[in-house]
């Protein structure tokens, strides 16, 4: 059995970059954790968030942690190294996923640096994709979700008070990782793609 922990600045990051990949894992009977840094107050009702975030991680039976780094303003430094810290010495995850450094919003970037560090002795990390996600991304892992899409759109729509948001339509979920399928050649193939940071075997 492996422990896995997933990294996402706010409620719905997870969801919309991983979340099929934790499904499979906790499938296979693997330990899957999700830390939300924020409790995504930035511009909606945070607790709204949080009961969101709490209900779609119960899709999968992942356990949740939830902290109260600021949303929008996250940083890079010894405040966030240090939680994350803390549920790295806590979890002891065999594999870590995080945000990917080639991201247009400035939490993702942060959370990204900050795992860098916290993350040092770990011996697997993977950087996955979300909608603010620049076009430099370019994936080298790819799982295929094909069995858990219709999961993932749900945990996606669950968090509803993102609704109005395009990329968080069901075609744009679907439509991404029917793109990453046809990537690596796959028909009629639902994948999502990371950037494999390291590896230790």
């Amino acid at each position: 059995m492996k422990r896995i922990l997933a990294i996402g600045p706010h409620p719905d990051d997870i969801e919309l970059g991983c979340f099929g990949t934790m499904a499979k894992y906790k499938k296979k009977g693997d330990e899957v954790n999700f830390l939300v840094l924020s409790k995504g107050e930035g511009g909606t009702e945070y607790t709204n968030r949080v009961e969101e975030a709490v209900e779609s991680a119960s899709l999968i039976g992942a356990s949740l942690y939830i902290e109260e780094l600021p949303d929008r303003f996250i940083s890079e430094g010894p405040e966030t190294i240090t939680i994350i810290e803390k549920y790295l010495k806590q979890l002891e995850p065999d594999a870590v996923f995080i945000p990917t450094e080639s991201d247009t919003h400035q939490d993702h970037r942060a959370t990204y640096n900050a795992c860098m560090v916290a993350c040092r002795t770990i011996k697997e990390v993977y950087a996955y994709e979300t909608p603010s996600t620049s076009r430099k991304f370019s994936p080298n892992y790819f799982v295929d979700i094909s069995d858990y899409i219709g999961l993932k759109v749900k945990a996606v729509k669950i968090h509803s008070s993102q609704g109005g948001k395009g990329y968080m339509a069901d075609r744009a979920i679907e439509g991404l990782a029917e793109y990453r399928a046809f990537d690596i050649l796959l028909n009629d193939r639902y994948v999502e793609g990371f950037d494999v940071i390291k590896v230790i075997e």
